[in-house]
């Protein structure tokens, strides 16, 4: 052999030395490539079709078969969609060759080289690493040459083929004829596809020649077809899909593996499956892009994916979402890789990227994600997929607590579709799939209808009685719960915030989320998604103006940047409302976000914390509350929560409101007035109940009474009652709120054979509070008010007018006459207790003398005077008494006769007549008040009296 080898080197070189110089240029003759049909000369065109031979021919420029460059690297570019299988033959080994057996001969090739032709079999070897297949031929069974295929994995993925030339071995002429079917030439291998036409009809194909030289030049030719591929129409195409994920079990998140599978046709005698061009498959409803799957998550970027080259893919780790693999009939082994989250673009958010490598090559495919933006339902495209054949495509996404996907919360059938077009230009294919949802995983029935009962809980930080704490609202869900959608909170009876203290947020700012820091009263919590380890996002909560029929409004903010997305900015805005009987606070937040740009959210908990620094603060009633709520879900369902929340050290605070009252004077019969006055000091506990009995000289007016406006119409709308039901005025200060709240106060009928009630409604900054009081005239009138809101007051004030037509009140007496006593019971929140007995200060009384009497030469006088004062009594004939007093009050005040008085006495008892012997004496009380002196919350007058006495024996 090593002689032949030798021989076969001397000659070579022999020709080389005494061969003339070329004369032609050297170039590219003619170049041509075709199939053919067995006849050896009709092309074959039928798309998918086997055909007999395909052949590749050029011929170079040459004086006497040498050229004027030696040629180095030849490349053959095929068509796209042009494939050579090289597992249609037997693999000869790589130390085999070049003895192979028969069966892995796949053609010949004819070659011109050194001016001698030569034939030899071409061989399907066992490739290298690196490479898609490895053709080799030798000349002689000397030199021997490999033909290398390739894909161009960086353009259209069309093949290639590249054969090195050994230098000396002057090439002027190569036909490569590769068998169709290797076992219509007598190889002996099995009946197999060898080559396969274009599945596309596109018309026109070209094929390229590029030839090296040892000299540093490049050259090529090209070969265009006349129509291309024909056909289409008869290509079959039956694609099926399916879709499988890691579990069953409904809402949990889910690994799941997506599968594509084309049929491929091993017998060359029938066309073709279709290649793949586009694929589309509808994820059933229900399974979503799973929120949990943004902790930790990144992206990649284009740059960093790098498609179109061989260079290594850079993409960060966290953006790794999956893995791939591509099975083709052509290939000995799958290509396998990474699934990789695109980074996001306007247009087009969720991408996926995908990379799968092996035989050298490096196929990398861009996905995207559409979800629809109501249900979230996912549609995964990948358009213009290579025109080469594959039997699998598998996508597998990552599953595990933060898996990209979550399965559908409904139990049953759970369909995918798809929409998988061919190159040949036929309808799409249709197929589908379809897995069953279940309650555990492990085909456990699910319950006929999808709970919803979520855990709720409520309370302050400190529970100390009246103080200020952060105070926290949480509403929890497990999965395969129905997803929360509403949320009506009820606030315990007396958990109040301190709202003049919060600069409002404007309506126009709160709408979009631009509230300013000052407005802050608190943050929200949410996690979201399937599984162990949902992904939470927080925001401020600030306090707005009114809003959704509320006198105020809550306003959350959150940005939703989720791992590499902006989902925006997320504004929830809640109404305030205040109960009008008992004041309990209610936030209206009836629409939670559930889907946010295609991503259903699967809200697990909810956490409202509102804890601004001295704002609100807890109720002074120590007994058994609640807080409360009505959750709605996605699906209309409703759920009423409740969490205990109890007060402590209610005992320790303090209970010492004050009360006053006064009226007006008036005469017996006449309309009279009642203004009650309760004022407390900062920090003690709220008043629960008050109950008043009036003194016996004020009576209610029976015909007032009788126009008590109808309940119907009170509850309906107060200001339509009529004139003569609204009996009074009331007004209430408190620290909750900058402006204090004031209203009117209306008798109400409460149903036949009852009394009205007064109702005291206060209003103000949006808010109504109606304070009911019963009446009771046994024995004088009692109204007791018995159940007060816990809100701190520290200034009340309610007058019951004394108008002529319809005041409530009036005088039994005359009310300057005497002393008007009152007394109440008033009970604080903390069940401490006041006692009031006290007097009715009645504005408007002058100084009375209201008894008068003589006794020997000494008249006294029982004198009342409204207020501290100084009272002067004089008249002539008695002495001038001075007296001063600290209070108002009825004294006794005497005075005697002077030395003229007596003198007139002695002339009047000398008289004749028996009826004349009397000294008639006119006595005069002047008061004059005290500096600042007041009666009934009004200034006091000076004032004179004066009282006839009568002085006899």
């Amino acid at each position: 052999m090593q002689r032949i080898a030798l021989s076969f080197l001397i000659v070579a070189a022999a020709l080389a030395i005494t061969a003339p110089t070329a004369d032609a240029a050297f170039g590219i003759q003619s170049f041509s490539a075709d199939v053919f049909k067995q006849d050896g000369h009709t092309v074959e065109t039928q798309a998918g079709a086997t055909p007999y031979t395909g052949v590749t021919d050029f011929t170079l420029n040459s004086t006497l078969g040498l050229t004027a460059e030696q040629v180095k690297t030849i490349r053959v570019d095929l068509p796209p969609g042009l494939i050579s299988n090289p597992q249609a033959a037997p693999e000869c080994p790589q130390s085999s060759f070049p003895t192979c057996a028969s069966n892995t001969q796949i053609g010949t090739v004819d070659l011109t080289a050194l001016g001698l032709p030569y034939s030899t079999a071409v061989y399907n070897l066992e490739p290298t690493a690196g490479h898609v297949s490895d053709f080799g031929f030798s000349v002689l069974g000397l030199l021997s040459t490999h033909i290398i295929g390739g894909v161009r994995d960086t353009g259209d993925y069309g093949l290639f083929f590249t054969i090195d030339v050994p230098q000396g071995i002057n090439l002027s002429h190569s036909k490569l004829t590769f068998f169709g079917n290797p076992a219509d030439h007598g190889t002996g291998a099995s009946p197999a596809p060898f080559i396969r036409l274009p599945t596309a009809c596109t018309g026109v194909q070209t094929t390229r020649l590029t030839v090296d030289t040892y000299e540093g030049h490049t050259y090529t030719a090209s070969d265009t077809t006349d129509t291309g591929a024909s056909g289409c129409d008869q290509v079959p195409f039956a694609p099926s899909v399916s879709v499988t994920p890691d579990t069953t079990r409904r809402d949990s998140p889910a690994g799941v593996r997506v599968g594509v599978n084309v049929p491929w046709q091993s017998d060359p005698t029938k066309l073709a499956s279709s290649h793949v061009k586009d694929t589309s498959i509808v994820l059933p409803p229900g399974m979503s892009i799973n929120p949990a799957a943004a902790n930790g998550l990144a992206s990649c970027t284009d740059d960093q994916f790098r498609q179109d080259t061989h260079n290594p893919v850079a993409c960060p780790p966290a953006s790794r979402v999956g893995m791939a693999s591509i099975t083709s009939p052509v290939l000995s082994a799958p290509l396998t890789g990474s699934v990789y989250l695109g980074s996001p673009q306007a247009d087009n958010p969720y991408r996926l990227f995908v990379v799968m490598d092996g035989s050298g090559l490096s196929v990398r495919l861009k996905g995207r994600v559409t979800p629809d933006p109501n249900t979230g339902q996912l549609t995964t495209t990948f358009p213009g997929t290579p025109q080469v054949p594959f039997s699998d495509f598998t996508l597998n996404l990552s599953g595990g607590p933060n898996a990209t996907l979550a399965t559908p919360l409904a139990c049953g059938p759970a369909a995918t579709t798809s929409s998988i077009a061919p190159y040949s230009g036929t309808a799409p294919a249709t197929p589908g799939s379809s897995f069953t949802v279940d309650q555990d995983g492990s085909g456990g029935a699910c319950p006929a209808t999808t709970p919803f009962s979520l855990g709720f809980s409520a309370g302050s930080q400190n529970m100390a009685a009246g103080a200020f704490s952060p105070f926290s609202l949480n509403v929890t869900r497990d999965d395969g719960q129905q997803f929360l959608r509403g949320l009506t909170a009820r606030q315990p009876a007396g958990l109040l915030g301190l709202i003049q203290s919060v600069p409002l947020c404007d309506e126009s700012l709160a709408a979009q989320g631009a509230c300013p820091e000052e407005s802050r009263v608190g943050t929200s919590t949410v996690t979201s998604g399937a599984g162990s380890a949902p992904f939470s996002l927080s925001g401020p909560a600030y306090l707005s103006g009114p809003y959704g029929g509320g006198p105020f409004g809550l306003v959350i903010v959150i940005r939703a940047l989720a791992g590499p997305f902006d989902l925006g900015t997320v504004v929830v805005r809640g109404a305030i409302k205040v109960d009008p009987t008992d004041s309990h606070l209610t936030i209206e937040t009836p629409t939670l976000p559930t889907i946010l740009q295609g991503i259903p959210l699967r809200l697990r908990t909810v956490n409202v914390t509102i804890d601004r620094p001295y704002f609100l603060f807890n109720p002074t009633n120590c007994d058994q509350l609640a807080g409360g709520a009505t959750l709605t879900s996605s699906e209309g369902a409703t759920q009423d929560v409740s969490s205990p929340f109890q007060a402590t050290g209610c005992d320790v605070l303090p209970y010492a409101p004050k009360m006053t009252a006064t009226t007006r004077a008036a005469k017996r019969g006449q309309p009279a007035g009642l203004t009650v006055e309760l004022s407390q000091a900062p920090g003690e506990a709220n008043t629960k109940s008050v109950a008043v009995k009036l003194p016996t000289q004020l009576a209610a007016r029976l015909s007032t009474i009788r126009q008590a406006c109808p309940q119907d119409t009170f509850k309906a709308d107060p200001t339509s009652c009529n004139a003569g039901s609204k009996v009074g005025t009331v007004s209430a200060a408190t620290p909750v709120l900058a402006a204090p709240l004031a209203g009117t106060v209306y008798l109400v009928l409460q149903g036949a054979g009852k009394l009205p009630t007064l109702e005291a409604l206060l209003q103000g900054s949006g808010i109504t509070v109606d304070l009911s009081g019963t009446l009771n005239l046994g024995n004088g009138i009692t109204s007791t008010f018995a159940a007060i809101p816990d809100v701190p007051i520290t200034s009340f004030r309610l007058s019951l007018q004394p108008n002529r037509a319809n005041s409530a009140l009036a005088a039994g007496a005359d009310l300057c006459s005497g002393a008007l006593k009152y007394s109440a019971q008033i009970m604080g929140q903390n069940g401490k207790g006041t006692a009031v007995d006290s007097l009715v200060g009645v504005a408007g009384c002058g100084v009375q003398i209201t008894k008068a009497g003589v006794k020997r030469r000494t008249a006294t006088f029982s004198v009342r005077v409204p207020a501290a004062g100084t009272l002067v009594l004089s008249g002539k004939g008695v002495k001038r008494v001075r007296k001063s007093f600290a209070a108002a009050g009825t004294y006794k005040v005497k005075t005697s006769l002077t030395k003229t008085g007596l003198k007139s006495l002695r002339k009047a008892l000398a008289r004749k007549r028996r009826g004349a012997r009397k000294l008639v004496v006119g006595v005069t009380a002047n008061y004059a008040p005290k500096k600042g002196a007041s009666a009934g919350g009004e200034a006091v007058r000076s004032s004179r009296a004066s009282k006839r006495v009568t002085f006899k024996r």
